[in-house]
Protein backbone atom coordinates (compact mmCIF):
# COMPACT_ATOMS: atom_id res chain seq x y z
CA UNK A 1 0.00 0.00 0.00
CA UNK A 2 1.31 3.44 -0.93
CA UNK A 3 2.13 5.75 1.93
CA UNK A 4 -0.71 8.14 2.75
CA UNK A 5 -0.33 11.84 2.04
CA UNK A 6 -1.79 14.89 3.76
CA UNK A 7 -4.42 14.95 0.99
CA UNK A 8 -5.45 11.39 1.88
CA UNK A 9 -5.70 12.26 5.59
CA UNK A 10 -7.82 15.30 4.72
CA UNK A 11 -10.24 13.20 2.64
CA UNK A 12 -10.51 10.50 5.30
CA UNK A 13 -11.21 13.02 8.04
CA UNK A 14 -13.53 15.19 5.94
CA UNK A 15 -11.34 18.25 6.36
CA UNK A 16 -9.27 20.47 4.12
CA UNK A 17 -5.55 19.98 3.50
CA UNK A 18 -4.84 23.29 5.17
CA UNK A 19 -6.66 22.21 8.33
CA UNK A 20 -4.73 18.94 8.48
CA UNK A 21 -1.53 20.91 7.97
CA UNK A 22 -2.46 23.17 10.87
CA UNK A 23 -2.97 20.09 13.07
CA UNK A 24 0.42 18.65 12.05
CA UNK A 25 2.07 21.97 12.87
CA UNK A 26 0.31 22.16 16.26
CA UNK A 27 -1.43 25.41 15.41
CA UNK A 28 -3.50 26.99 18.23
CA UNK A 29 -6.12 27.86 15.59
CA UNK A 30 -7.36 24.25 15.55
CA UNK A 31 -10.10 23.32 18.00
CA UNK A 32 -9.66 20.15 20.14
CA UNK A 33 -12.38 18.15 18.38
CA UNK A 34 -10.85 18.76 14.94
CA UNK A 35 -7.42 17.81 16.26
CA UNK A 36 -8.88 14.62 17.73
CA UNK A 37 -10.47 13.66 14.38
CA UNK A 38 -7.20 14.09 12.52
CA UNK A 39 -5.15 12.20 15.12
CA UNK A 40 -7.66 9.32 15.07
CA UNK A 41 -7.39 9.02 11.28
CA UNK A 42 -3.60 9.12 11.53
CA UNK A 43 -3.61 6.34 14.10
CA UNK A 44 -6.07 4.19 12.21
CA UNK A 45 -4.02 4.37 9.01
CA UNK A 46 -0.58 4.48 10.64
CA UNK A 47 0.22 7.81 9.01
CA UNK A 48 3.75 9.05 9.71
CA UNK A 49 4.45 12.66 8.64
CA UNK A 50 7.91 13.18 7.20
CA UNK A 51 8.90 15.78 9.77
CA UNK A 52 12.57 15.66 8.82
CA UNK A 53 11.87 16.56 5.20
CA UNK A 54 9.45 19.29 6.26
CA UNK A 55 11.98 20.84 8.61
CA UNK A 56 14.70 20.82 5.98
CA UNK A 57 12.37 22.37 3.42
CA UNK A 58 11.66 25.21 5.83
CA UNK A 59 15.32 25.66 6.61
CA UNK A 60 14.71 24.74 10.26
CA UNK A 61 17.29 23.01 12.45
CA UNK A 62 14.81 20.26 13.42
CA UNK A 63 13.93 18.60 16.70
CA UNK A 64 14.47 15.10 18.08
CA UNK A 65 11.88 13.73 20.49
CA UNK A 66 13.13 11.69 23.43
CA UNK A 67 10.65 9.58 25.42
CA UNK A 68 11.80 8.58 28.91
CA UNK A 69 10.02 6.61 31.68
CA UNK A 70 10.73 9.35 34.24
CA UNK A 71 13.17 12.19 34.69
CA UNK A 72 13.78 11.27 38.34
CA UNK A 73 15.29 7.88 37.51
CA UNK A 74 18.86 7.79 38.76
CA UNK A 75 20.18 6.35 35.50
CA UNK A 76 18.47 8.96 33.31
CA UNK A 77 21.03 11.69 34.00
CA UNK A 78 23.79 9.58 32.43
CA UNK A 79 21.70 8.51 29.43
CA UNK A 80 20.60 12.11 28.83
CA UNK A 81 24.19 13.29 29.09
CA UNK A 82 25.32 10.75 26.48
CA UNK A 83 22.55 11.79 24.09
CA UNK A 84 23.25 15.48 24.61
CA UNK A 85 26.98 15.19 23.90
CA UNK A 86 26.11 14.00 20.40
CA UNK A 87 22.92 15.91 19.57
CA UNK A 88 24.23 19.27 20.77
CA UNK A 89 26.94 19.04 18.13
CA UNK A 90 24.37 18.49 15.38
CA UNK A 91 21.77 20.74 13.79
CA UNK A 92 19.05 19.14 15.96
CA UNK A 93 17.74 19.90 19.43
CA UNK A 94 16.11 17.59 21.99
CA UNK A 95 12.50 17.71 23.19
CA UNK A 96 11.78 15.47 26.22
CA UNK A 97 8.53 13.56 26.73
CA UNK A 98 7.68 11.24 29.63
CA UNK A 99 5.71 7.98 29.59
CA UNK A 100 5.28 6.32 32.97
CA UNK A 101 5.33 2.56 33.56
CA UNK A 102 1.57 2.51 34.14
CA UNK A 103 0.73 3.11 30.47
CA UNK A 104 2.02 2.24 27.02
CA UNK A 105 3.51 4.67 24.51
CA UNK A 106 0.38 5.30 22.44
CA UNK A 107 -0.75 8.49 24.15
CA UNK A 108 2.58 10.28 24.15
CA UNK A 109 3.33 9.13 20.59
CA UNK A 110 0.01 10.54 19.41
CA UNK A 111 0.86 13.88 20.99
CA UNK A 112 4.26 13.90 19.33
CA UNK A 113 2.82 13.04 15.91
CA UNK A 114 0.00 15.56 16.11
CA UNK A 115 2.36 18.32 17.21
CA UNK A 116 4.73 17.77 14.30
CA UNK A 117 7.64 18.54 16.60
CA UNK A 118 9.97 15.61 16.08
CA UNK A 119 11.93 14.42 13.06
CA UNK A 120 12.74 11.20 14.90
CA UNK A 121 12.46 9.55 18.30
CA UNK A 122 14.83 8.22 20.94
CA UNK A 123 12.93 5.97 23.35
CA UNK A 124 14.22 4.75 26.72
CA UNK A 125 12.29 1.53 27.21
CA UNK A 126 11.06 -0.02 30.43
CA UNK A 127 7.70 -1.58 31.31
CA UNK A 128 5.72 0.21 28.58
CA UNK A 129 5.43 -2.93 26.49
CA UNK A 130 4.50 -3.90 23.86
CA UNK A 131 6.37 -1.80 21.33
CA UNK A 132 4.01 -2.60 18.45
CA UNK A 133 2.94 1.00 17.92
CA UNK A 134 6.53 2.20 17.70
CA UNK A 135 7.42 -0.65 15.34
CA UNK A 136 4.52 0.25 13.03
CA UNK A 137 5.58 3.89 12.94
CA UNK A 138 9.16 2.92 12.19
CA UNK A 139 8.06 0.71 9.32
CA UNK A 140 6.01 3.68 8.08
CA UNK A 141 9.11 5.87 7.88
CA UNK A 142 9.55 7.52 11.30
CA UNK A 143 13.18 7.12 12.51
CA UNK A 144 13.16 5.53 15.99
CA UNK A 145 15.99 4.16 18.15
CA UNK A 146 15.47 2.36 21.47
CA UNK A 147 17.81 2.87 24.43
CA UNK A 148 18.31 0.30 27.23
CA UNK A 149 16.08 -2.42 25.82
CA UNK A 150 16.33 -4.55 28.99
CA UNK A 151 17.22 -7.56 26.91
CA UNK A 152 13.93 -7.69 24.99
CA UNK A 153 14.01 -8.77 21.33
CA UNK A 154 12.59 -6.22 18.92
CA UNK A 155 12.82 -5.15 15.28
CA UNK A 156 13.64 -1.51 16.01
CA UNK A 157 17.18 -0.12 15.95
CA UNK A 158 18.41 -0.32 19.53
CA UNK A 159 21.26 0.07 21.98
CA UNK A 160 21.43 -2.07 25.13
CA UNK A 161 23.87 -3.72 27.52
CA UNK A 162 25.13 -7.29 27.86
CA UNK A 163 23.08 -8.50 30.82
CA UNK A 164 24.25 -12.11 30.55
CA UNK A 165 27.93 -11.14 30.68
CA UNK A 166 27.23 -8.92 33.68
CA UNK A 167 25.62 -11.76 35.62
CA UNK A 168 28.46 -14.08 34.61
CA UNK A 169 31.11 -11.60 35.82
CA UNK A 170 29.33 -11.14 39.15
CA UNK A 171 29.08 -14.90 39.64
CA UNK A 172 32.73 -15.50 38.73
CA UNK A 173 33.86 -12.77 41.12
CA UNK A 174 31.97 -14.36 44.00
CA UNK A 175 33.02 -17.95 43.25
CA UNK A 176 36.66 -16.83 43.01
CA UNK A 177 36.23 -15.53 46.57
CA UNK A 178 35.16 -19.03 47.59
CA UNK A 179 31.40 -18.45 47.73
CA UNK A 180 29.33 -21.50 46.89
CA UNK A 181 25.93 -20.54 48.29
CA UNK A 182 25.05 -17.46 46.26
CA UNK A 183 21.51 -16.13 46.44
CA UNK A 184 19.75 -13.98 43.87
CA UNK A 185 17.41 -11.10 44.69
CA UNK A 186 15.89 -11.18 41.24
CA UNK A 187 13.16 -8.60 40.81
CA UNK A 188 10.56 -9.46 38.12
CA UNK A 189 11.70 -12.83 36.75
CA UNK A 190 9.47 -12.57 33.66
CA UNK A 191 11.64 -9.72 32.34
CA UNK A 192 14.29 -10.77 29.78
CA UNK A 193 17.09 -8.78 31.43
CA UNK A 194 16.51 -10.53 34.78
CA UNK A 195 16.51 -13.92 33.06
CA UNK A 196 19.76 -13.10 31.26
CA UNK A 197 21.51 -11.93 34.44
CA UNK A 198 20.33 -15.02 36.30
CA UNK A 199 21.54 -17.27 33.49
CA UNK A 200 24.97 -15.65 33.74
CA UNK A 201 25.05 -16.22 37.50
CA UNK A 202 23.99 -19.86 37.11
CA UNK A 203 26.63 -20.48 34.44
CA UNK A 204 29.33 -19.03 36.70
CA UNK A 205 28.25 -21.36 39.50
CA UNK A 206 28.19 -24.36 37.17
CA UNK A 207 31.66 -23.53 35.86
CA UNK A 208 32.88 -23.48 39.47
CA UNK A 209 31.43 -26.95 40.06
CA UNK A 210 28.41 -25.71 42.01
CA UNK A 211 24.85 -26.77 41.22
CA UNK A 212 22.59 -23.67 41.25
CA UNK A 213 20.01 -23.89 44.03
CA UNK A 214 16.53 -22.65 43.02
CA UNK A 215 15.73 -22.20 46.73
CA UNK A 216 18.23 -19.33 46.79
CA UNK A 217 16.62 -17.54 43.82
CA UNK A 218 14.12 -15.06 45.26
CA UNK A 219 11.66 -13.24 43.02
CA UNK A 220 10.77 -9.86 44.53
CA UNK A 221 9.47 -7.50 41.88
CA UNK A 222 10.47 -3.92 42.57
CA UNK A 223 8.92 -3.64 46.03
CA UNK A 224 11.30 -2.81 48.88
CA UNK A 225 9.04 -4.67 51.30
CA UNK A 226 9.44 -7.92 49.35
CA UNK A 227 13.18 -7.41 48.95
CA UNK A 228 13.47 -7.05 52.74
CA UNK A 229 11.27 -10.08 53.39
CA UNK A 230 13.15 -12.33 50.99
CA UNK A 231 16.50 -11.20 52.39
CA UNK A 232 15.35 -12.05 55.95
CA UNK A 233 14.05 -15.42 54.78
CA UNK A 234 17.36 -16.25 53.11
CA UNK A 235 19.32 -15.27 56.21
CA UNK A 236 17.01 -17.40 58.39
CA UNK A 237 17.98 -20.60 56.56
CA UNK A 238 20.05 -23.16 58.53
CA UNK A 239 23.81 -22.47 58.52
CA UNK A 240 24.56 -25.15 55.94
CA UNK A 241 22.06 -23.65 53.48
CA UNK A 242 22.28 -19.95 54.30
CA UNK A 243 23.83 -17.90 51.47
CA UNK A 244 27.22 -16.32 52.00
CA UNK A 245 26.67 -13.92 49.10
CA UNK A 246 23.74 -12.13 47.45
CA UNK A 247 23.51 -10.92 43.85
CA UNK A 248 20.85 -8.22 43.48
CA UNK A 249 19.30 -7.49 40.09
CA UNK A 250 19.85 -3.73 40.41
CA UNK A 251 21.71 -1.33 42.71
CA UNK A 252 18.60 0.06 44.38
CA UNK A 253 17.66 -3.50 45.40
CA UNK A 254 21.21 -4.06 46.65
CA UNK A 255 20.92 -0.94 48.85
CA UNK A 256 17.79 -2.43 50.44
CA UNK A 257 19.61 -5.74 50.94
CA UNK A 258 22.52 -3.94 52.66
CA UNK A 259 20.12 -2.15 54.97
CA UNK A 260 18.23 -5.33 55.84
CA UNK A 261 21.45 -7.27 56.51
CA UNK A 262 22.48 -4.56 58.95
CA UNK A 263 19.06 -4.88 60.64
CA UNK A 264 19.75 -8.62 60.97
CA UNK A 265 23.08 -7.88 62.69
CA UNK A 266 25.15 -9.22 59.79
CA UNK A 267 28.37 -7.64 58.55
CA UNK A 268 29.16 -6.95 54.90
CA UNK A 269 31.38 -8.45 53.55
CA UNK A 270 32.61 -10.41 56.58
CA UNK A 271 29.38 -12.41 56.95
CA UNK A 272 27.69 -11.84 53.60
CA UNK A 273 28.98 -10.36 50.33
CA UNK A 274 26.67 -8.28 48.15
CA UNK A 275 26.86 -7.44 44.42
CA UNK A 276 24.52 -5.07 42.58
CA UNK A 277 23.89 -4.21 38.95
CA UNK A 278 23.92 -0.78 37.20
CA UNK A 279 26.61 1.25 39.02
CA UNK A 280 24.43 4.27 39.59
CA UNK A 281 26.23 7.20 41.24
CA UNK A 282 25.13 6.27 44.76
CA UNK A 283 26.83 2.85 44.54
CA UNK A 284 30.20 4.30 45.45
CA UNK A 285 28.78 6.37 48.32
CA UNK A 286 26.91 3.74 50.37
CA UNK A 287 28.82 2.05 53.18
CA UNK A 288 30.26 -0.38 52.46
CA UNK A 289 30.76 0.86 48.90
CA UNK A 290 28.90 -1.48 46.56
CA UNK A 291 30.57 -3.94 44.23
CA UNK A 292 28.40 -3.84 41.13
CA UNK A 293 28.14 -4.44 37.39
CA UNK A 294 28.44 -1.16 35.51
CA UNK A 295 26.07 -0.52 32.62
CA UNK A 296 27.50 1.99 30.12
CA UNK A 297 24.56 4.40 30.29
CA UNK A 298 26.45 7.40 28.89
CA UNK A 299 27.75 5.39 25.96
CA UNK A 300 24.26 3.94 25.36
CA UNK A 301 22.97 7.48 24.96
CA UNK A 302 25.81 8.46 22.64
CA UNK A 303 25.50 5.43 20.39
CA UNK A 304 21.71 5.70 20.17
CA UNK A 305 21.93 9.39 19.24
CA UNK A 306 24.45 8.58 16.51
CA UNK A 307 22.20 5.84 15.13
CA UNK A 308 19.25 8.21 14.98
CA UNK A 309 21.21 11.06 13.41
CA UNK A 310 22.54 8.67 10.77
CA UNK A 311 18.97 7.69 9.86
CA UNK A 312 17.97 11.36 9.59
CA UNK A 313 20.88 12.25 7.32
CA UNK A 314 20.63 10.62 3.85
CA UNK A 315 24.36 11.14 3.30
CA UNK A 316 25.25 8.80 6.17
CA UNK A 317 26.05 5.10 5.68
CA UNK A 318 22.82 3.21 6.32
CA UNK A 319 24.65 -0.14 6.72
CA UNK A 320 25.74 0.59 10.31
CA UNK A 321 24.85 -2.04 12.93
CA UNK A 322 21.25 -1.47 14.03
CA UNK A 323 21.19 -3.59 17.21
CA UNK A 324 24.07 -2.72 19.52
CA UNK A 325 24.81 -4.65 22.72
CA UNK A 326 27.48 -2.83 24.72
CA UNK A 327 29.79 -4.55 27.22
CA UNK A 328 29.23 -4.32 30.96
CA UNK A 329 32.04 -4.06 33.53
CA UNK A 330 32.39 -5.42 37.05
CA UNK A 331 33.36 -2.65 39.50
CA UNK A 332 34.87 -4.16 42.64
CA UNK A 333 34.43 -2.17 45.84
CA UNK A 334 34.06 -2.99 49.55
CA UNK A 335 30.86 -5.07 49.70
CA UNK A 336 32.49 -8.32 48.55
CA UNK A 337 35.14 -10.45 50.19
CA UNK A 338 36.19 -13.98 50.99
CA UNK A 339 33.48 -16.45 51.93
CA UNK A 340 33.25 -17.00 55.68
CA UNK A 341 34.33 -20.38 57.08
CA UNK A 342 31.78 -23.15 56.69
CA UNK A 343 29.71 -23.28 59.86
Amino acid sequence: MAKLTIRDIAQLSGLSKSTVSLVLNDSPKVDPETRRRVVEVMRRHNYVPNFAATALAKGDTGLIGMIVPGLTWRLMANINYGVATVVENSKYEIVLFTSTNERDYDGVVDRILSSGLSAGLLVVTHDQQPLDRLAELHRGGLPIVLIDTLGADNELPSVGADNYAGGLAAGRHLTEFGHRRIAGILGPTDDPYVQQRLRGLRDALTAAGVRPDPALEAETGFEQRLIRERTRELMALPPGRRPTAIFAFQDSAAFTVLDELAECGLRVPEDVSVVGFDDIDAASNVRPALTTVRQPFIEMGRRAARLLLASLDPTEDATAEQHLVLPTELIVRDSTGAAPPVG
